[in-house]
């Protein structure tokens, strides 16, 4: 299991990568399940920890994959999920302002619809953001 630093979230080391996405896609899951039940403050504690996961995950680069050197640095995960990662966090930061919109807390929606597009193009984040 990963070490534990400040603010609760896990040190990740290479081998744990995959799996690290695998909790993370877990917590939105169990975010999602909050929100259907309209407890949004928990699924918005379920939110941040998707990203307690996934923030430290890196994809090799092309120039690093090209030339071989893909090696075993911290937190690297295969190439070919480096798409999962991105809708992971662009999905997740539009479940946050769905969340935020709930209780009512309008610049955290938006501040979450502006994060999501900085990860790619997203009508539902432009709409939400409107809301």
């Amino acid at each position: 299991s990963a070490a534990v630093r400040g603010g609760g979230c896990p040190v990740i080391m290479a081998a744990e990568a995959v799996e690290q996405l695998r909790q993370g896609e877990a917590y939105k899951e169990e975010g999602n399940r909050w929100f259907k039940e309209a407890n949004y403050k928990r699924a918005l504690g379920a939110y941040h920890k998707v990203f307690c996961y996934v923030n430290g995950l890196q994809v090799p680069s092309d120039r690093e994959i090209s030339s071989g050197d893909t090696g075993s640095q911290r937190g690297r995960l295969p190439k070919e999920r480096a798409e999962d990662l991105r809708a992971l966090k662009q999905s997740t930061k539009l479940n946050m302002a769905a969340c935020y919109l709930k209780v009512g807390e309008h610049q955290k929606c938006v501040d979450a619809c502006t994060a999501a597009l900085e990860l790619g193009a997203s009508s539902k984040a432009h709409f939400r953001r409107g809301q």
